[in-house]
Order: C-alpha cells, then structure tokens, then sequence
C-alpha cells in the first residue's frame, strides 16, 4: 500500500515537472515568434518605405568600437574600403564610438584618404538602456537630427559616418551603440527617404576578409570580400551569408609609422579556440554567422538587428541570436567557407585583466559561454540546438575521419602530431566542460534594468 502511494505521489510529481517544462517551452516559443514577427514587420515597413528598391552602387558597413580599437581601425578600414573599391562599388561606413570613446588620430588618418568623405555625427542623452538616442551632426546635439542621403556628387565616393556616442549611464555595451546606429541612423534615414546600399556587412573592429583555399592556406593579401559579394550577387536568391570566422592571435606591427595591432598566423592557440578554428562553420551547433563578418541584404539584416537591439539591451551574443532567428524566420543563408574573417584571441600566455587569476583565453569562452546560456534561457535549447550548441561535439565520434584530416591539415602526419593534438582535444574538452558549469551559474540577463552593459 505505502509502495502504490508513493509511486502515486512520484507519477503526479513528474506531472507536475513535465507541466512545468511544457510551460516554459511554450513560453520560449511565444517570445520567439514574437520576434520573429517584429523582424518580418521591419522587413515589410522597410520594402514598402523603398519601394522595394536598393542602391546597387554602394556596400553599407556597420561596426561598434570601443578602447582598443585604435590598433585596428587605421589598418582594417582603408583594407575594407580598398576591398569594395575593387569590386567596383562605393562604401558607406558607419563607425559607432561606444559611450564616450574616442581615437582623433584615427579619425584625423581617415580624413587624409584619397575619395574618402567623412561625417562625424553625434548622440544626444540615452534616457533607457533600449532606448535609442537621436543623432545629429553637431556636438552641441541642437536642430534637425541627421539622417543619411543617397549621394549625387560623383567625387565624393566612399563615406565614413563617425557616431561619436554620447557617454551616459545606458550607454556603456556594443549592443547599445548598435542600438542608436540601426534605429536613430538607419530606419529613421529610410523613413526620410534614404535608398540604402542593397548589400550590408557586419563587421568587428580587427575583420579582416581573406580567402581560404581548399588545402586550408589563407592568402593574407586577398579580397575576401570580393568574392562573397559576388556570391551574393550571382545567387540573388541568398539573404544572409557569414564568413567562416577564425581566430588568430594578433601582435604588433609598425605600418606607415603606425603602430597597429595585425593577425599573427603562426602564433600557436588555446586549445579550444583552436579547435572552434577546426569545426567552425562545418557541423550543426556550430554555424552562427558571426558579428566580425555576416554579409547580406540590407532589408534583412536591419530588421534582424533593429529588433535584437531593441528588445534585448544585455545581448551579447547579437550574432548568434541573429542566426537564430533568421533560421527560424526562413531566410535563406549558410556560412561561405571560401571566405574567413579574423576574430583576435589571447595567447596561450597571456592573463585575464579583469581577473588575474585566470587564463584571458578562458575568460573569453566563459563569456561566449554566458551569452549562450542567456540565449538559451530566451528561447529553449530545443530552439537553438541546430545552430548553436555549447555541448559535447559528437563529431568528432560519429566523423572521426573526416574531423582527423581537418586536424591534420598543414601539418605533417606522425606519432608526435597526433599525441599533441589528442593531449589539445582532452584539454578542450574538460575546460569546456569547467566554463559551461560555472557559465550555468550566471547567464547573461538579456531585458530589464538588470540588464548588464557588455562589449
């Protein structure tokens, strides 16, 4: 008797658990249709205000900055404008300096750049964490606020718009100057009559787009995004594609007597920044289409993230809820593998500045690992599995071949390798593991006044 009450009581607990978890489901799918419904509305507001009509002369780029970034940008913009030029298009930079950031020589080189225009732009007071600030083109931040216009003067080819983000107590976080960027900029010039470029690019202050031949050799001199542009331009169909995002340790160079900070292809990794370097782009759960190089059409990307900036002002992770969402929404895109963007990683050596007790390479998947966690807790691992997955890569079991000679790429096959890379693998796996827990503990909070201000 006491056994059948108690298998009762057990059945109507796991009863109430299962209604819990149906519960939740349900409320992750709510949001994300929601979402998804939002990013469809801009979509169609934005055909509508164009008449479905695009600027097939010029290539909108869109990155936020913050300290540290002047050891990229005099090298990774004019490589960028150069790049479009030899496409045969116009480019149209916007460069968002986040809360109070600043870098004059950088901008000052710009201004010496032969067919270069550049706009500085100012925010005025940010009054919510999603709220965006108006943008005007004085510091004084008085009349009109500004928006962007199709050029008519011929010698005025390429633009970099400066947004010079006001500092401010909601300010501080990339998703927020982003924010003002795509709302204050961007809708508001469409609403104003602004055609924009029909193709964008996402980009991070250290991008750059190289091209990967098929034995894996990056060609440091290439036009990576060239040839992405013109995959986007032979498969009209494409809405989105993102490069296959690597991660390099960068070192410093003296270019033109500039000091600038460039990608050290040689430089050994961290062990799991090593293998992400392996399966990225390749394997489900692995496909995010990355923040430091996602191309596509302008309509499509703008609504993505007008509404990721909107509604989610502690986002880190933009790029892989973008790549969420655009896969549940339908839009047609995959990662372009031909084409690698550069993401800057720590060496194995270097030390975490906000935590000297940890490796800086372990700190940076435990922040990639909160973001997941954050975007998990969103819309249910159920929903985001496909795309991005913090768990064990079981390809590396079901393929072992065809991951062994990803591994053995470039390096020569003995005793010695295989160890090395074996002894990497363990290493990878059990810290990953570690961080996971901890990541578990303390994911991102992505809405509300509790929302944090992240880079």
């Amino acid at each position: 008797m006491l056994l059948t009450k108690l298998s009762v009581k057990s059945d109507m607990s796991s009863d109430i658990l299962g209604e819990r978890r149906l519960t939740l489901r349900e409320k992750q799918d709510r949001i994300l249709e929601a979402d998804i419904k939002t990013v469809l509305s801009y979509r169609a507001w934005i055909q509508a205000k164009t008449n479905n009509s695009f600027d097939s002369t010029r290539i909108l780029g869109i990155v936020a900055v913050t300290k540290g970034s002047e050891n990229y940008l005099p090298y990774t913009i004019p490589k960028i404008i150069q790049q479009i030029s030899e496409i045969g298009l116009m480019a149209d930079i916007v460069i968002g300096l986040n809360n109070g950031f600043e870098c004059p020589a950088v901008i000052d080189h710009f201004t010496t750049l032969s067919n270069v225009q550049v706009i500085r732009l100012y925010t005025g007071e940010k009054l919510a964490n999603n709220t965006p600030a108006k943008i005007f083109d004085n510091l004084m931040c008085k009349g009109t606020p500004y928006y962007l216009t199709n050029i008519d003067k011929p010698h005025l080819k390429h633009r970099i718009f400066v947004v010079h983000q006001q500092e401010g107590e909601h300010s501080a976080g990339k998703i927020r100057v982003l924010r003002d960027i795509y709302s204050s900029l961007l809708l508001k010039s469409i609403d104003n009559g602004w055609i924009p470029p029909k193709f964008l690019i996402t980009f991070d202050a250290e991008s750059q787009f190289l091209v990967e031949q098929k034995d894996s050799v990056i060609e440091p001199e290439s036009n990576g995004l060239k040839l992405i542009v013109s995959q986007l331009q032979k498969q009209p169909e494409i809405d989105i594609l993102g490069t296959r995002n690597i991660f390099v340790v960068y070192q410093r160079y003296i270019i033109d007597e500039t000091e600038i900070l460039l990608p050290n292809f040689s430089e050994p990794l961290p062990p799991i920044q090593w293998f992400m370097n392996i399966f990225y782009g390749r394997y489900n759960g692995f496909q995010t289409k990355p923040g430091g190089g996602t191309f596509g059409k302008t309509d499509v990307i703008v609504s993505l993230l007008a509404v990721i900036s909107e509604r989610y002002p502690g986002v880190r992770g933009e790029d892989t809820q973008l790549t969420i969402l655009a896969k549940h929404i339908g839009f047609i895109g995959d990662i372009f593998l031909d084409v690698v963007s550069t993401n800057k990683t720590p060496s194995v050596t270097d030390i975490a500045v906000d935590n000297p007790s940890q490796k800086a390479w372990m700190e940076q998947v435990y922040r990639w690992s909160t973001a997941h966690q954050g975007l998990k807790l969103l819309y249910g691992e159920h929903n985001i599995k496909m795309m991005a997955d913090d768990g064990f890569p079981w390809f590396t079991v079901t393929k072992p071949i065809e991951f062994w000679k990803r591994v053995m790429e470039n390096e020569k096959i003995n005793l010695y390798t295989i160890i090395k890379k074996l002894r990497f693998l363990a290493v990878a796996f059990f810290i990953s593991r570690q961080i996971e827990n901890r990541s578990r503990r303390n994911p991102d909070i992505l809405q509300g006044n509790e929302a944090k201000a992240f880079w």
